[in-house]
């Protein structure tokens, strides 16, 4: 399928192929999109007019106990960037809802004092001709999973939550269905075991993650390309096609130990995606 994505000139093309190997990001144990959801996926970005080489959507996957499941994620920027360009849009202001004392007070921005507790974020998006402001104020307990980045960073996290959903009740014909990975973060706690990135191999054996701490995995890593011919910037460009770089980066340096320890622990196997991959001319038998 051919579109033209929403503020762009040129058209852009999505195949279930394209969608499969550039686009998705497969679930913890490895799986990737069937045909009926990339289908599902490239229709939705082309009623939308997404652009998910320029990081409008992405399109990741959980392992759930019904087996994989992928879900369409809009970004924070493509909330912005098309009610930037409505004609009706004069601005925003947001923040965070915390009790400071005895008091409730709307913080703007994500900034808190030690001894705030947040409650929840709120939104006001302003509008040129309209005398009302749409304003939105959500509670923290509605998203917060204290897992992933909530566990990290709660107060931005809401934020963008409640200008996601302000932004979405301003403007429903550009943003109706539109929903950001933070308001439906399915993150699991951080796991002791590390988890095999291709589960239909022989499982290897399970590494616990205190045992690799004082371990240099990058270095680990490039000893097993030089003893296998496998360069750096081949790793980290697979690590990067497969979603286990953070986004827009493209170093071993950027992965976490999780990820680098899954990938000396499979390294058989990603040695042998890295050469099946290769250019024919280049391959090594």
């Amino acid at each position: 399928m051919e579109f033209v994505p929403f503020g762009a000139q040129d058209a852009i093309k999505l195949t279930i192929a394209i969608v499969r190997k550039l686009v998705a990001v497969p679930t913890k144990s490895g799986k990737l999109p069937s045909d009926e959801d990339c289908l599902k996926f490239i229709m939705m970005c082309q009623a939308k007019r997404l652009n998910p080489f320029e990081g409008d959507a992405f399109f990741i996957g959980y392992d759930t106990a019904q087996g994989p499941k992928f879900s369409l994620i809009t970004a924070h920027q493509a909330f912005l960037k098309r009610s930037e360009r409505h004609p009706e849009y004069d601005g925003m202001q947001s923040g965070i809802i915390v009790t400071r004392g005895k008091d409730m007070l709307d913080v703007e921005g994500d900034f808190y004092l030690p001894g705030d507790v947040i409650l929840g974020g709120w939104a006001k998006v302003f509008f040129k001709n309209r005398s009302h402001p749409m304003h939105k104020r959500i509670r923290l307990e509605r998203f917060n999973t204290n897992l992933s980045q909530w566990a990290k960073d709660a107060a931005g996290m809401i934020c963008k939550c409640a200008e996601a959903d302000a932004l979405r009740s301003s403007f429903p014909t550009l943003l109706g269905g539109l929903y950001m990975q933070e308001e439906l973060d399915r993150g699991e706690p951080d796991k002791k075991i590390v988890a095999p990135i291709f589960p239909d191999k022989t499982q290897p054996r399970h590494v616990e993650v205190e045992e690799v701490k004082p371990r240099n995995l990058i270095a680990e890593i490039e000893q097993l390309g030089v003893t296998d011919g496998v360069t750096k910037s081949e790793v980290e460009a697979f690590m990067e096609e497969i979603g286990m770089l953070p986004d827009g980066k493209t170093k071993l340096e950027d992965s976490n130990p999780d990820n680098l320890m899954n990938i000396i622990t499979n390294w058989s196997d990603v040695c042998q995606r890295i050469i099946d991959g290769r250019p024919k001319e280049d391959a090594n038998e």
